[in-house]
């Protein structure tokens, strides 16, 4: 299918991990629900995670556009979570946790039916005042490396508002996203990277810095955005 944004569009395969970066909480919408409504519309189980006020939002926009959207939630095709408590571990996040629920997702769809998953979830919602930056790039890397690269039966699209993230941390997740939506553009990575070898980088400084304190100067991204949050 394509995933369309202000009449530009791209060809997204399953196992796409798409990044949008918005700064007004409405642009997920207007990216999200088309991508949902496509899914709901070929037989597939989809699933959105952010606060109230974005899911009654997009609830709006995909009623606007003619879906029963109270009838594909009482099916199960269609799930909507606002409590992010659900998708942490003891109100903490845990990057292997939250994409375990992916696959788990994924599994149950399959089992229940459908034909495949799309997964919508606003990342800066989930993550506020709980993840470090080192954690976010774990899980956006491990769920690169499981669903591109392993031909996953899901289309993910992780939303970031980048206005309240690190400048450093903006460039590593695009890094690690094939697709990037941001503002009214969509275009593919010139500067996606291998994601496993990125996931490996992360394991190794984590190695590195049990063994000695970090260098106040490094170089490494990794190492910086860890002293950043602090």
């Amino acid at each position: 299918m394509d995933l369309s944004v202000e009449g530009k569009s791209e060809r997204i395969p399953p196992g796409s991990h798409i990044l949008q970066l918005y700064n007004k909480v409405g642009e997920i919408t207007g990216v999200t629900a088309k991508l949902l409504e496509s899914g709901l519309a070929s037989q597939e189980k989809c699933l959105f995670a952010g606060s109230e006020a974005s899911v009654q939002e997009l609830s709006d926009a995909l009623r606007k556009a003619g879906v029963d959207v109270e009838a594909m939630t009482q099916s199960g095709q269609l799930v909507c979570l606002s409590d992010r408590d659900s998708l942490l571990v003891g109100k903490r996040f845990d990057s292997y946790h939250l994409l375990s629920t992916h696959q788990t997702f994924i599994a149950q769809a399959l089992r229940e039916g459908w034909k495949a998953v799309r997964i919508s979830m606003d990342m800066t919602w989930l993550t506020t005042d709980i993840a470090t930056p080192e954690q976010i790039l774990k899980y956006e890397a491990a769920s690169d490396a499981v669903f591109t690269f392993q031909n996953a039966p899901i289309i993910a699209l992780m939303h970031y508002d980048y206005s309240k993230l690190p400048g450093l941390l903006v460039v590593e997740l695009l890094k690690l996203h094939p697709i990037a939506v941001v503002g009214k553009f969509i275009k593919r990575n010139p500067y996606y990277l291998n994601s496993e070898q990125y996931l490996l980088k992360i394991l190794r400084v984590n190695r590195d810095k049990s063994r000695s304190a970090p260098s106040l100067m490094s170089d490494n991204p990794l190492d910086r955005l860890a002293e950043r949050a602090r």
